[in-house]
């Protein structure tokens, strides 16, 4: 049996080829062309390749230009990055085995926006949200390593939260960059000596932080400003593009990262500098190690490739994709290779001009430590994992929804090792409380909880704090409830999505009526409640009118009997019916066909189960949005885990703690689309 291998790109600050950004084109391309093809040649050996941070580049771009979306970026790179590029032909050679950890310089990505990068057979990257213990081996961590720096950690106190400070210093040396570049007369910041991105050292040549113009009696982040101010020669008050509704200068930075979380009497000018000190920033990740029992982290961020073994911890840092030309030699492009059944890992690197060649980096260990570049962690040094109970508190499973998530959550629990208390909610308000409490009382290490009535989740969550168990909800809703997540569908955007698709049903199927009604869910389904809000406003915008709005509390046969209200009303006048939930669609669609409506009237509903699909094939239903509850109920022990772990989360939005959900269309003929033309 051959063995398996795992491969570790990080580091390839892939953006729109600005003259400011590490990664050129025309210098880097090739290299990651020539890798990508290696990967798709080796697929069948390869349980998965991680993409582990810093992989985009929104950040290294002058003032004012404004950071580019992934599009932009998609854009840019066609040959990498496009419908046949080299990371697509390579994500549906691994059959969708690409796991993406998002960096600092990429830290805004989510899983909507990898879902744009998909292979001709469907494949996607998968987004995994906070450090990653893969289920093929749970004594090795992969983390990009951001998480442990001052200046590049998330920083949540902000109105653009979660932007570090460390963006505001990338800015600045672009702008520093961007005037060196005009008096050299050079093409990129690639052909330039001093600043390239193999290391820290490098990237901030020049910035004087001089000990004694600091003293306990300053600010240490107002000190830095003028520090970071003085070494690239950027205005003070230059307004910095961050996103197109809000800019800000150094003297606004000042006052944005004043929160706790910076200042403090323990944060002194050398915790800074140590951000950019090798050694103390892998002492830094190697005691989180130690704590968090696995005995191999691997990791980017640093641009320096080094593998090295402290006491029985084995530290792999990645090294970078872009170094600068003069660089090239020193600090050639390199990744990680990792094998399996050895539990060997060694770094690799491209080199060549005329012709790239794919061969073992190797390295003279720095300091005093006399480890092997791809030296061996030997089985018996293998930390047992902590084996967690995690309690699932579900809606209602005898709906296909919930069945379909309650399976992600046990085949999940059983991928990471973690056992699974299950209690079923059967839409009830008591059973959902006192069934919590009694997993509370359990002595579970988390509950996770998709509540039937989210709006009394606080009694759940004060209950919980008691024994400092963290809570986890999935799509209801949260009451204001203090959870460490909230997963939750794109439920306003699928509402808009289907509603844009009823007008193209409407004009291709020729039906006059500008009438149309909505059949709603529960009232205390706040997030879901935002479907119909999302598709009144696409109809509501063409002049269509809304007739009656009418509540079924995602009751099939609810939505039978009010569905038969509306036909007797509206039934010779009426365009279109959008259904909340998949649910109360089954039953307003057998009313609507008793009417003898069918294909008269269009029906769309909100999920995609067997018998959502089956009535669209059947032609009782015109559409649906589809819905990922297994991937939402997989991501909630993703979420629990990580928590639990000490590891950092990411948010869509980060004061409500969302973790949102793409959702798609499921057109009239069974077809799944991203967007409606």
């Amino acid at each position: 049996m051959k063995d398996k291998y795992v491969v570790v790109l990080s580091d390839i600050h892939m953006g729109t080829n600005s003259p400011t950004v590490w990664y050129c084109k025309e210098i880097h391309e090739k290299y990651l062309l020539a890798i990508l093809n290696d990967i798709i040649n080796c697929a069948d050996q390869i349980e998965e390749v991680i993409l582990l941070g810093d992989i985009f580049e929104f950040w290294a771009y002058p003032p004012d230009a404004l950071p580019p979306t992934i599009n932009d970026i998609i854009e840019a790179n066609p040959n990498v990055l496009g419908p046949y590029g080299k990371l697509v032909q390579a994500l549906s050679a691994l059959k969708g085995r690409m796991t993406y950890i998002s960096g600092d310089h990429d830290m805004n990505v989510t899983q909507a926006e990898l879902n744009k990068i998909r292979s001709n057979d469907g494949y996607t990257i998968k987004f995994h949200y906070g450090a990653y213990f893969p289920y093929y081996d749970s004594g090795i961590k992969f983390i990009h390593g951001h998480e442990f720096t001052i200046l590049n950690a998330p920083y949540f106190a902000s109105r653009i939260a979660p932007i570090p400070i460390g963006h505001f210093v990338c800015r600045a040396f672009a702008y520093k960059v961007q005037s060196i570049l005009k008096k050299t007369q050079e093409e990129s910041i690639c052909m330039l000596e001093d600043y390239s991105a193999c290391n820290y050292n490098d990237f901030l040549p020049l910035l004087p932080f001089y000990y004694e113009h600091f003293s306990k009696d300053t600010n240490v982040i107002s000190n830095f400003v003028d520090a970071l101010i003085d070494a690239t020669g950027i205005p003070g008050d230059m307004p910095i593009l961050v996103n197109p509704f809000y800019s800000a200068t150094l003297y606004d930075v000042k006052t944005i990262y004043q929160s706790q979380e910076l200042v403090s009497e323990k944060l002194e000018l050398k915790d800074i500098i140590d951000d950019f000190n090798k050694k103390n920033f892998s002492e830094k990740i190697m005691n989180h190690c130690v704590e968090r029992e696995v005995d191999t982290v691997v990791m980017g961020h640093t641009h320096s490739p080094s593998i090295f073994k402290n006491d029985e911890i084995m530290y792999v840092t990645t090294g970078c994709m872009c170094p600068s030309v003069s660089k090239m030699q020193t600090n050639p492009i390199t990744y990680g290779l990792y094998n399996l059944s050895e539990r060997k890992f060694e770094l690799i690197k491209a080199i060549g001009e005329s012709r790239v060649t794919i061969i073992p980096y190797e390295k003279k260990n720095e300091d005093d430590n006399q480890a092997a570049c791809n030296i061996k962690t030997e089985e018996t040094s293998k930390y047992p994992s902590k084996i967690f109970t995690f309690g699932w508190s579900v809606f209602d499973t005898s709906q296909e929804f919930w069945e379909e998530m309650q399976m992600g959550v046990l085949n999940k629990a059983k991928e990471l090792g973690i056992n699974i208390i299950v209690h079923d909610e059967k839409r009830n308000t008591i059973e959902m409380i006192t069934g919590s409490i009694d997993l509370i009382s359990q002595g579970i290490n988390a509950l996770i909880i998709a509540p039937f009535n989210p709006e009394l989740l606080p009694v759940i969550t004060a209950n919980a704090e008691k024994y400092n168990i963290p809570v986890v909800a999935i799509d209801t809703g949260t009451g204001g409830a203090n959870v460490v997540a909230f997963i939750v569908s794109d439920n306003f955007g699928g509402g808009i999505l289907a509603g844009e698709y009823a007008l193209n049903l409407i004009k291709s199927h020729g039906i006059e009526s500008k009438n149309f009604a909505i059949i709603k869910v529960q009232k205390t389904a706040k997030y879901s409640l935002l479907r119909g809000e999302g598709f009144k406003s696409v109809l509501l915008a063409q002049g269509f009118y809304l007739v009656t709005e009418v509540t079924a509390n995602s009751e099939e046969s609810e939505a039978y009997v009010e569905m038969q209200k509306i036909l007797i009303s509206y039934g010779n006048d009426l365009a279109v019916v959008f259904c909340e939930n998949g649910t109360m669609a089954i039953g307003a669609s057998r009313a609507i066909n008793e009417a003898g409506k069918k294909n008269i009237i269009m029906l769309i509903g909100f999920d995609a189960g067997p018998r959502v699909i089956d009535a669209i094939k059947a032609g009782d239903l015109q559409g649906t949005i589809a819905q990922q509850p297994y991937r939402m109920g997989q991501i909630g022990v993703e979420i629990a885990n990580t928590y639990l772990l000490g590891n950092p989360i990411t948010f869509d939005d980060w004061r409500e703690k969302i973790i949102l959900m793409e959702v798609f269309l499921v057109d009239e003929t069974g077809t799944v689309q991203n967007n409606v033309t």
